[in-house]
């Protein structure tokens, strides 16, 4: 199978880039993503959590809370430690599911601090006008590979995604923008089989198969949601540094 190469791509490109190292390194990502994620799901599920009638998780113990809680934060985590899976494939190096699950792990603090910072700064821009929150969005697209790949703390991270998405804003856009399009279309589709063969097949009540869904999404979108911002930021640093193949396994393997 030939390798992925790092060069200039159109958005056509990007998206094409994005399924196939989805396709090609989805085994790694999603044990990443099983680890972190759907453990403190059956926790959580265990602990009484569920989703209500307005599409909002409920939990009936400090257990579940707490479970919950542990799976948002791995969710992070997950789609972190999974950008360095989805640049292995450009690197043309084996991917290790537990090394990138111990790596992420070590900057869990990190990874919650840009978040927190880029969800604020997002939240603000969407308050004021919309038009400002997709243009800051847009601006912290590669916030986590640049953490994650490059090691940068939170601060610097979210400066270097500005930098790098600088003048390139309405090329990552339209990119970002048809993956989410094709995903909302996929992942619909996957999740009413799923809740079909729930509901009508094993008579899973309404509230707990919301829930089972919704966690079964969360599992598949990980890492899409991975591939999509590591493609971007490669193409990102092809443009504007000439990231070249040798230099982005030197950085890769720092990371260990």
């Amino acid at each position: 199978m030939a390798q992925l190469q790092l060069r200039p791509l159109g958005v056509g490109e990007i998206v094409d880039a994005t399924f196939t190292v989805y396709r090609r390194r989805f085994g790694p990502m999603f044990a990443i993503a099983l680890m972190l994620v759907f453990i403190p799901f059956l926790i959580s599920l265990v602990g009484g959590c569920s989703l209500d009638a307005s599409g909002t998780t409920t939990c009936t113990s400090p257990i579940g809370w707490l479970a919950y809680i542990a799976g948002s934060i791995g969710t992070l985590v997950a789609g972190t430690a999974a950008a360095l899976v989805a640049a292995e494939a450009y690197a043309g190096v084996p991917s290790d599911w537990r090394r990138a699950t111990r790596i992420g792990l070590r900057r869990t603090l990190a990874i919650i601090g840009a978040t927190i910072v880029a969800g604020v700064l997002i939240a603000i821009g969407f308050v004021l006008v919309i038009v400002p929150g997709i243009f800051l969005a847009v601006s912290l697209a590669v916030v986590w590979q640049a953490l994650i790949i490059e090691g940068a703390g939170p601060m610097e991270s979210i400066k270097r995604s500005w930098r790098l998405v600088a003048g390139e804003r309405w090329r990552v856009f339209g990119a970002g923008l048809l993956v989410i399009i094709i995903a909302i279309i996929v992942f619909g589709v996957a999740s009413a089989v799923i809740w079909l063969i729930l509901s009508a097949g094993l008579g899973v009540s309404g509230d707990t198969g919301g829930y089972l869904v919704q966690q079964v999404a969360t599992l598949l979108s990980v890492p899409l949601s991975a591939a999509v911002g590591t493609v971007i930021y490669l193409d990102l640093r092809v443009r504007k540094e000439s990231l070249g193949t040798a230099e982005l396994a030197a950085a890769l393997s720092e990371r260990g």
